[in-house]
């Protein structure tokens, strides 16, 4: 190593500038898992989506065909999606195991009333994919 190499780690390892140990600091926040929806007649695609209780999520959800509109009653979400507009962003951090219902809250045709889906939340990590 030459002289000018040991003076620079000597004053990189001196006090306060940085420790052999120091490990670099993490993200402070978790990026949420990103999940595509398409609301199309007469379905959600997926029709069930998997979470874990405290989980950050954002849904990206468009619709593919016409007006559409995505409802999550427990989860106090309802939104109206367009035929042809950017994606609805939702962003959902359930505290609360369980399945709860996805529905369509936008008259879509013959074909409305069986438009569901399922939010299906689980305590800690199990089955939720990544």
């Amino acid at each position: 190593m030459s002289f000018k190499e040991s003076t620079l780690l000597c004053a990189l390892l001196a006090p306060g500038v940085i420790q052999p140990t120091q490990a670099v600091p993490a993200r402070q926040a978790a990026q949420p898992r990103v999940i595509e929806v398409s609301a199309r007649r007469y379905a959600f695609e997926p029709a069930e989506i998997q979470v874990a209780v405290g989980e950050a999520v954002r849904l990206m959800v468009r619709s593919a065909d016409g007006p559409h509109g995505i409802e999550i009653k427990e989860m106090k979400v309802k939104q109206v999606l367009e035929r042809g507009a950017e994606a609805v962003a939702i962003d959902l951090k359930p505290s609360t195991a369980g399945r709860f219902p996805i529905l369509c809250s936008e008259y879509c045709g013959e074909g409305h009333d069986d438009m569901k889906g399922a939010l299906v939340v689980v305590a800690g990590d199990a089955g939720a994919p990544r």
